[in-house]
């Protein structure tokens, strides 16, 4: 029996690496080329629309919450220059910040619960972004292809142009990611650091089976098989090109650790001191019970929540944004009528 298991194990193992793996070599990153690119990243490469009020210089009064609005920022590429699309919401000056990256052919829009629930409380801003070629980001054409490590350096040019300015020293990051943003929420903590306080999973712990990407991908060409795949990507609101690269082997390019199991990224959160939190479904086949107590075994502080009945990835409800909210430890919002008396 632990042979046939083990021989079923090699064979969705092999056949998820061909999809996975570039076909000239194992990885074309590491983490620490990843932190080393970043580091070089320059401010004048990109900058926030004139249109971004988050640019503008910061003033000792204090913006009264905003209700979701999208905003743009300007990548500044030789190859693909583009626009990236991110709503925020909340006070603009807060100290409290929560990013929040969506799963593989999600956008901003999975997050909008989010945004309404966190309304309520003050000193906080949250904000939810598009990845190149989706939603209303712009789509990179033929200039390129979308993978892992695009979506890692927008993001982080996002951050260092339009959210950590104006000088503000006490501004405390929560990165919330599903599924494939939670992977990247894992690499983001390599190139910030200390600047992230927090980071909450959803539905993605530091082991993906390969059984599990088996399947998944499985189901994909099949979905794709059976409808067309343009009206697809005008149903989920991403570029034909993006649903078809992300099949690709050479999509997820950044570094991770390989073994019988899956794909390991325990490397990228090595030496992170700040809280980790996950939510995740009973019924995930990604985030199995067995990956939920691998993770807590590697980080004694992590804080769960699992969501019944759920399956991948963990739908956001009030409940679920509770959780998040005691990740952050922000206070509700003092409404005139609590300072009678």
């Amino acid at each position: 029996m632990k042979k046939k298991i083990f021989n079923v194990l090699m064979e969705a193992k092999v056949k998820v690496i061909q999809w996975i793996r570039p076909s000239n070599h194992y990885f074309t990153a590491t983490v620490a080329q990843v932190v080393q690119e970043a580091a070089a990243l320059k401010a004048p490469q990109s900058m926030p629309l004139e249109s971004n009020l988050e640019a503008s210089p910061v003033t000792s009064i204090r913006v009264v919450s905003i209700a979701p609005e999208t905003r743009y920022f300007q990548i500044r590429d030789e190859q693909h220059p583009r626009k990236i699309a991110y709503t925020v919401s909340g006070d603009m000056n807060a100290e409290n910040i929560l990013i929040c990256l969506p799963g593989l052919l999600e956008t901003k829009t999975s997050f909008s619960i989010i945004h309404d629930y966190f309304l309520k409380f003050e000193n906080y801003k949250v904000i939810s972004v598009d990845f190149s070629g989706r939603g209303e980001s712009d789509y990179i054409d033929e200039y390129g292809a979308y993978k892992m490590s695009l979506y890692l350096s927008d993001v982080s040019e996002l951050i260092q142009g339009a959210i950590l300015v104006g000088g503000k020293t006490h501004q405390r990051l929560t990165i919330l990611g599903t599924s494939m943003g939670g992977v990247l929420a894992m690499y983001l903590t390599k190139i910030f650091d200390k600047k992230i306080n927090a980071i909450v999973l959803n539905d993605i712990a530091l082991t993906v089976n390969w059984t599990a990407l088996y399947t998944l991908y499985k189901s994909m060409k099949n979905e794709l098989g059976f409808k067309e795949v343009r009206e697809l990507a005008k149903e989920l609101s991403v570029d034909v090109k993006a649903i078809a690269d992300v099949q690709l082997p050479g999509h997820f390019d950044l570094s991770y650790r390989a073994d019988v199991w899956g794909m390991n990224f325990h490397e990228a959160l090595e030496g992170f001191k700040g809280k980790v939190g996950l939510v995740y479904g009973g019924e995930s086949k990604i985030c199995t019970e067995q990956r939920v107590q691998e993770i807590k075994a590697f980080i004694p502080r992590l804080n769960t929540f699992e969501v019944l009945n759920a399956g991948h990835p963990v739908p956001f409800d009030n409940l679920v944004c509770d959780f998040i909210h005691s990740q952050m430890s922000l206070r509700p919002i003092t409404r005139p009528k609590d300072l009678v008396n």
